[in-house]
């Protein structure tokens, strides 16, 4: 089944091959990064120069529009929007911490975990209240 992944701002299409190109940001470095499509994944290919230190968080922004892709659940994850063949949407929350492995899926009501960080998380509300 394929899926596309989205700018939750301007709707751009992510993955135009097999993995999702992303702009991220650290202090004033700026580099394409490419994330492994599947979920709890965390497989990534980056410019070697661009700074990755454990435990710092990177912004990410659509290459397209240049929005900021901060999740509104949590300054502590960025935001896709996932779409299956059938144009089923869902959100897709990712850590912007290098080195922190959380992702989830958030489908209406309900949300699946991927990655061994992602137990750290259980009081975080996707849902707004």
């Amino acid at each position: 089944m394929n899926k596309n992944y989205l700018c939750p701002h301007c709707r751009a299409v992510l993955n135009p091959n097999v993995k999702v190109v992303l702009v991220a940001e650290r202090n004033e470095h700026r580099a394409l990064l490419l994330l492994n499509a599947r979920p709890g994944d965390y497989g990534f290919i980056a410019d070697p120069s661009f700074p990755l230190d454990e435990g710092e968080p990177a912004v990410f922004r659509c290459p397209v529009c240049a929005a900021d892709l901060t999740s509104p659940s949590s300054n502590e994850f960025a935001e896709l929007v996932q779409v299956e063949d059938g144009g089923h949407e869902v959100r897709v929350e990712f850590s912007r911490v290098y080195g922190r492995h959380a992702t989830f899926i958030v489908d209406g009501r309900e949300v699946t975990a991927f990655g061994e960080d992602a137990d750290d998380y259980d009081d975080l509300n996707f849902f707004g209240h």
